[in-house]
């Protein structure tokens, strides 16, 4: 295998400007139309794969490393493509037979890898075991061990969206091309702190960067907050810090969630409710006109929301201290 430090670092820059530019956009399209379409992802996705494959060239990976990526790749394609079904197979259906000998393929490249370079891998992190391996032996075990744990990732990825840990599928979509573009910190000139210890205990950047994102929302109750205390809507502390008061003939044309209804109460009479988060299936998600109808009559010109923020539109920033700063936990860490 080759060193090729310079390619490798002109690699990860033209991928983080494909990841600012992707996903500069998708955030847009999220909170114009809390909608990102597959189109789009399937668009960005080909830069991706043509530069993994270009790294792959670069560090003269084994068909077994190939092979191993590919089974990454072909597992991250069924968030656009679906699963080929066997019914569809024994029909004839011949972009479901190419998909299945694509995966077959892949998987015996994954499983011939492990059975050449997990012993060596597990050698190289063992420091009582003497190697008796070659430098470049070592190298490629360790691309290999790259691949897998790329992979690993994208399962991560995958089931917490089915959790819903992640809510939407664009997010799981972002995540997963996050994970194509940015598979490692192998050549990147980023973060600031390039050492190679810190690198040694990273976590692989698609997770760093979905821990940025999660920390950006730790900001969003301050923003709320002062929001609503220069509009006067301070109180109650317990709604003004995460909602905001919206004019009821503003809240149909907005991507909000309606915090306030009339219901019967237990002494028989009718008033407003407030919740602090929506209620899946209630009438203020599924009725929503006749609830702002009923808020009305009542007297009411404005109602507490919550605002469906794109998660996308956390990502996106959270790439800024991806790059100046790495791994959050790390960089925490470090501060100590």
């Amino acid at each position: 295998m080759t060193d090729g430090n310079f390619e490798l670092e002109l690699i990860q820059w033209v991928r983080l400007g494909v990841l600012i530019l992707c996903f500069g956009g998708a955030a847009w399209l999220d909170h114009k139309t809390r909608r990102v379409s597959n189109e789009w992802w399937w668009a960005w996705a080909k830069p991706a794969l043509f530069l993994l494959c270009l790294e792959l060239l670069i560090l003269e990976a084994s068909w077994m490393i190939w092979l191993t990526a590919s089974a990454a790749v072909a597992f991250a394609s069924t968030a656009l493509i679906g699963r080929p079904s066997l019914d569809d197979i024994m029909h004839g259906s011949i972009v479901d037979i190419l998909v299945t000998v694509w995966y077959f393929a892949s998987g015996v490249g994954l499983v011939m890898g492990a059975m050449e370079y997990a012993p060596t891998l597990l050698d190289y992190f063992d420091a009582n075991v003497y190697m008796d391996t070659s430098a470049s032996t070592t190298e490629s075990a360790l691309l290999w061990g790259q691949m897998v744990i790329m992979g690993i990732v994208l399962v991560f990825f995958e089931m917490a969206w089915r959790f819903r840990m992640l809510h939407g599928g664009a997010d799981a979509k972002a995540m997963m091309l996050a994970t194509l573009l940015l598979p490692s910190w192998n050549g990147a000139s980023f973060p600031l702190n390039t050492s190679s210890e810190t690198f040694s205990t990273s976590m692989p950047p698609a997770l760093s960067l979905l821990i940025w994102a999660g920390l950006a929302f730790l900001v969003l109750p301050f923003v709320m907050i002062v929001r609503n205390g220069s509009a006067g809507d301070l109180m109650p502390l317990s709604m003004s810090w995460h909602a905001s008061r919206m004019t009821l003939s503003e809240i149909p044309n907005k991507h909000v969630w309606l915090l306030e209804e009339i219901i019967d109460k237990p002494d028989g009479t009718r008033g407003v409710t407030r919740r602090m988060r929506p209620v899946r299936g209630s009438r203020a998600e599924t009725d929503v006109g006749a609830v702002l109808e009923e808020l009305a009559a009542e007297g009411l010109e404005k109602a507490w929301v919550t605002a469906k923020h794109p998660f996308l539109l956390f990502v996106f920033p959270a790439i800024l201290p991806l790059v100046l700063l790495g791994d959050p936990i790390v960089w925490i860490f470090g501060l100590f």
